[in-house]
């Protein structure tokens, strides 16, 4: 059924793929979130992720853009922009081309809040390519694009 080595793995205490995937993603936003309350953003959440403030560019998104680009639904993404509404770092605006609907849109304090993050992931990066070297960073990089290009393949044959 799954791979050959997958059940004797997990019977021997290895780690599962899913931790696999899972464990560095978790690790990197504990920094990045410990860092940007280090400068001053003590309202930030890991549960926010950080794929909001990335994808909200000059302008805006709707929430159901927003919530296609993050891959989550839209009233996850309603939650999360109620929190970021509430500690001021993002706003809704009418949108010009449809005076129905809204767009979200980083605040003053949302960009400068970006930028410190911009900043901290950098240095997140930086460290890890010194510690591992820039071959095994660039070995890394290109794997997890592998692993991300099988299993989005395979989601659309499910």
């Amino acid at each position: 059924m799954g791979h050959p080595t997958a059940t004797k793995e997990r019977s021997e205490g290895h780690v599962l793929f899913s931790q696999l995937l899972r464990n560095p993603y978790q690790a990197f936003l504990t920094r990045l979130y410990a860092h940007l309350a280090a400068a001053g953003y003590t309202d930030t959440s890991p549960s926010w992720g950080h794929n909001i403030f990335f994808y909200l560019r000059k302008g805006g998104l709707r929430l159901t853009e927003l919530a296609e680009r993050a891959r989550t639904t839209k009233q996850a993404m309603r939650y999360t922009v109620n929190q970021l509404e509430a500690a001021g770092y993002v706003e809704r605006v009418v949108d010009p081309t449809d005076g129905r609907a809204k767009i979200i849109r980083l605040t003053e304090r949302g960009w400068a809040a970006r930028r410190v993050a911009d900043e901290i992931i950098a240095s997140l990066e930086g460290e890890c390519a010194r510690r591992l070297g820039e071959q095994r960073m660039r070995q890394f990089e290109g794997l997890v694009k592998e692993v991300t290009s099988v299993l989005e393949e395979n989601q659309e044959q499910d």
